[in-house]
């Protein structure tokens, strides 16, 4: 090569060299594979070697100069990239590489749909595009390539990405070959890299998880904050260049619940001190984080918050069945400082900042309710007046409830433990607690295990005149939903009384029936007596 060649390729060399890729976002551009010396080899072709990580989840030694990074970072799988090549932008002409270092490039270059491209290059021009090509998915290590790509500028726009993946990452400029001059000084004459490494950063949601505790002690309706919802979430990892504008964990309560109440917000088993968020508390309750729990937050990446919500049941649906399913609403953009005055509800979120938010799985807790119909065992008479309680069995959930026992103290429905037949001789316990389930994520429509469990009811008091039975237990099997006759019948017998004394209705037949033997004898007395004075 002649002096004056090597010369000119130094120049090209150094023009390149201070290319920085388009990257709103991009993360960190390095490289492997090294071309031949001088000028760039048209014959080549090269790749875009993409690694797919959550932001700010890769260590701090990584560079942008196109080459290997090694300083790993949590995967981002079954993401798709699709590279538009420029067509009226070439690479052997000096003058393409002008204005490359300070162009650019739009957080919105691809489109709507992310396969539109549109682009304008240093001196106003707008860019023109080849059909795209198209990656396989990232793999389970974040990885995927795209090869065979002839030496041209290309727009670089991630095209498809799970459902996990709040923001995509912003799209990026990169040229095949990229520029190679200080990352390896075994070539002090400059080099191309036509096989370039990219670190294109995602912020990624993962749904958060919800579980589901009734209290063993209060398994009535209106028993008290008897249901509990603990909400796991990850915290996102975001970039170093990002903050958090918003993260709201939200639950609106079921019709047949109220009283919402935050329980407590926890990051990896630590309180989050109350200063750093607000609490919604009634039909939906939520945790909305404020400026400075934001920030708090960005300095805790994918360590997890457990928030945990209380309710009450106050009723009981026709079918026994109360869903719910929380929502993670959370965003971060580049910015010095999160906002000073974050939305702390959905509602909050303001107009033009789509976020629908990320469910949990859903949960369920089904109820029943109780009907007992007292009664006269003689003649199947209602009677008013019998006072009842009800425990938990010992084996909620045996096949057979007949032979349940019961355990523990008497459970409060409505904030009474005692129940009272009615005029109809009817005992009506507003609803009792059947069984939960914690539904997989996506799945809706959720059904517990048990579709009854076993009580036991106790006569504490009979109606009046009636015989309170030694064995005044009674099993009883609650049914998920609403009774709509009875569940059990429970008979009384009348109080025994003493036998009536003589002077009573039995001692005047004896008396009568004595009085008439006694007449008879004197009338046979005279009859005789007047035979003998006769004969006499």
């Amino acid at each position: 090569m002649s002096t004056t060649a090597r010369a000119l390729g130094r120049r090209v060399a150094a023009a390149a060299g201070a290319l920085a890729i388009g990257v709103a976002g991009l993360g960190l551009v390095s490289g492997a594979a090294v071309a031949a010396d001088g000028n760039i080899d048209t014959s080549r072709t090269g790749s875009i070697i993409i690694h797919k990580h959550e932001s700010g989840s890769q260590g701090s030694n990584g560079t942008a100069d196109g080459q290997t990074n090694t300083n790993g970072g949590d995967p981002v799988a079954d993401v798709v990239f699709t590279a538009f090549p420029i067509s009226n932008l070439d690479l052997t002409a000096q003058a393409s590489w002008d204005g490359l270092k300070t162009l650019s490039v739009p957080a919105d270059a691809c489109g709507a749909d992310d396969n539109t491209p549109a682009l304008t290059l240093p001196g106003g021009a707008a860019a023109a595009f080849d059909a795209g090509v198209v990656s396989a998915p990232t793999d389970a290590t974040g990885n995927t390539t795209i090869g065979n790509l002839p030496v041209k500028a290309y727009l670089v726009c991630e095209t498809s990405a799970p459902a996990t993946v709040k923001t995509k990452s912003a799209p990026f400029l990169v040229t095949i070959p990229f520029p190679n001059n200080t990352a390896n000084t075994a070539h002090p004459d400059g080099n191309w890299l036509y096989d370039v490494n990219v670190y294109p950063k995602n912020t990624v949601v993962l749904a958060p998880t919800k579980s589901i505790t009734v209290e063993e002690t209060k398994h009535g309706v209106q028993a008290g904050e008897q249901v509990t919802f603990p909400i796991t979430a990850k915290i996102p990892s975001i970039a170093a260049t990002d903050n958090f504008t918003h993260f709201i964990i939200d639950d609106p309560l079921d019709a047949n619940m109220e009283n919402g109440k935050v329980v407590s917000v926890k990051i990896d088993g630590v309180d989050v001190p109350t200063s750093y968020y607000t609490a919604t508390e009634g039909q939906t309750v939520t945790v909305g984080f404020n400026s400075a729990g934001l920030a708090h937050l960005k300095t805790k990446p994918n360590s997890t918050i457990e928030v945990v919500f209380a309710a009450t049941v106050k009723s009981v649906p026709a079918d026994g069945n109360i869903r719910n399913t929380a929502k993670l609403y959370v965003d971060a953009k580049p910015s010095n400082t999160p906002p000073d005055t974050p939305p702390t509800t959905p509602n909050d979120i303001p107009p033009g900042t789509p976020d629908d938010g990320t469910p949990t799985n859903e949960v369920v807790s089904s109820w029943g309710d109780v009907k007992v119909l007292k009664q006269d065992k003689d003649n199947a008479k209602a009677l008013e007046g019998a006072v009842f309680q009800v425990y938990n069995a010992a084996d909620p959930y045996a096949a057979d409830c007949s032979a349940a026992t019961k355990t523990g103290n008497p459970i409060a429905v409505n904030g009474v433990n005692e129940f009272t037949s009615d005029t109809a001789g009817l005992v009506s316990i507003a609803g009792l607690f059947v069984d939960s389930k914690v539904g997989a994520a996506g799945v809706t429509g959720v059904v517990p295990d048990h579709t009854q469990r076993c009580y036991v009811l106790v006569e504490t008091k009979a109606p009046a005149g009636y015989v309170l039975t030694t064995n005044n237990s009674t099993p009883v099997a609650v049914k998920a939903g609403l009774t709509a006759d009875k569940d059990v019948t429970i008979d009384n017998t009348k109080q025994d009384v003493p036998q009536l004394p003589l002077t009573g209705a039995a001692g005047r037949v004896l008396l009568m029936t004595l009085g008439a033997a006694l007449i008879l004898g004197a009338v046979g007395f005279a009859l005789s007596s007047r035979r003998k004075r006769a004969r006499a």
